[in-house]
């Protein structure tokens, strides 16, 4: 799919979202780690110290009674004495040396918690707790909060690009809601703008040619009520966006009027394109209840979309009927047809059939997917039928307005 500056923008606050909750996140629980990790190996710290320390002072001169303590004792004489247990490797060390109070000593690599008491006798009694497979633990215990934390992070990550993404989603709606109107805009307006021009060349031929007064003023008549028609269009755009949300309600009018004021108001554009636009309106009441310029919006891409597949010569029938409680708007053309397996395709936003006239003018395939709009909003329907070379009819069903 084609970049544009939009997407490449949301993807960017996407990723800056999620870079964002990410290091909060990797902040936060760096933060919890360490303030965790440090008061567990303070505490573990000072109740090894206190273990050593009342072991030491309370040591008798048989030095027993211990609770996983070595004490060694130097007596008056220079005899060094140890209890029982105790690692050679202490034994060929002279720990009597260390200096009075607490301690560290690493014998035959092994940490101890040391601490060393003199005696009122002269003597000196020294207490070693072994504290290597504790920090050892501690070790093991930072590689595996390092790990748990990069995991964290991309964890962090994945959710900030999650959370991200739900965040610029309304901003993602908005941009596409933009491009939709503007695209909705411009195929709405270029037929009206098309007849404007048509009915403006026409009126300025017959003056050109001196014609009579009273047909002059009839085309300056339509050519008012064509520049209406584009008021109406511009409105009912801005309109469009409610009746996605809700029922259209409006008005009850006669939907064969409606037929024939679009048919004339399109009849000059279909002459000049060579193709014949006619109207086949059934007796009786035609009367439905909606949002008229919608409707008419909608009947008038119908009428664009066939006049674009009919070649010059060709015929446009705007036909009006009434059958088991339900109005029908049919346009009928004998152009180049269409598959009917492609009908659901021919709905979709940007598409085109595969065949059209040659039309001067760029097509962009939003008529049949506006018109689906505008009938949803009415609580009708759109109903597709042709085969390829033999033309199409595409009719509007409303529900007829109950008296």
């Amino acid at each position: 799919m084609t970049s544009n500056p939009e997407s490449r923008l949301l993807r960017r606050a996407t990723a800056v979202i999620a870079v964002q909750v990410a290091a909060a996140v990797a902040a936060t629980a760096v933060l919890v780690s360490v303030l965790a990790f440090w008061l567990t190996i303070r505490a573990e710290h000072l109740a090894e110290e206190r273990t050593v320390r009342v072991q030491t002072l309370a040591a008798g001169a048989d030095l027993t009674g211990t609770e996983g303590v070595v004490l060694v004792r130097r007596a008056p004489d220079g005899v060094v004495t140890a209890s029982g247990g105790t690692p050679p490797a202490v034994l060929r060390t002279d720990v009597t040396r260390l200096r009075p109070g607490r301690g560290n000593a690493t014998i035959g690599g092994r940490h101890f918690e040391a601490y060393a008491a003199d005696r009122a006798d002269g003597s000196r009694t020294v207490g070693l707790l072994d504290v290597t497979a504790r920090e050892e633990s501690g070790e093991r215990l930072v590689g595996s909060m390092l790990i748990a934390g990069l995991i964290g992070i991309v964890a962090a990550a994945s959710i900030g690009a999650v959370l991200g993404r739900q965040a610029v989603r309304p901003l993602a709606r908005a941009l596409s809601l933009q491009r939709r109107f503007v695209a909705d805009a411009s195929h709405e307006l270029r037929t009206p703008l098309a007849v404007l021009h048509t009915r403006a060349e026409l009126l300025q031929r017959r003056l050109n040619r001196n014609a009579d007064a009273e047909r002059i003023r009839a085309d300056v008549a339509e050519l008012v009520a064509d520049t209406h028609v584009l008021g109406e269009v511009v409105e009912d755009l801005l309109l469009s966006a409610e009746l996605s949300h809700r029922p259209a309600g409006g008005v009850t009018f006669d939907a064969a009027d409606l037929a024939r004021e679009l048919a004339a108001s399109v009849e000059p554009y279909a002459s000049a394109q060579h193709v014949t636009l006619r109207t086949d309106i059934a007796a009786g009441p035609m009367e439905v209840t909606g949002v008229r310029s919608s409707l008419r919006r909608a009947l008038a891409a119908l009428v664009d979309n066939a006049l674009a597949h009919v070649s010059a010569g060709g015929t446009v029938t705007v036909a009006v009927d009434r059958a088991d409680g339900r109005v029908r708007l049919t346009v009928i053309d004998d152009g180049v047809g269409l598959d009917p397996a492609q009908a659901a395709h021919l709905l979709a936003r940007f598409a085109r059939g595969e065949h059209h006239a040659d039309r001067p003018g760029r097509r962009f395939g939003l008529g049949l997917a506006l018109v689906q709009e505008v009938l949803d909003a009415h609580g009708g329907q759109l109903r597709i039928d042709g085969s390829p070379g033999k033309g199409a009819r595409v009719t509007m069903i409303l529900p007829a307005a109950t008296v």
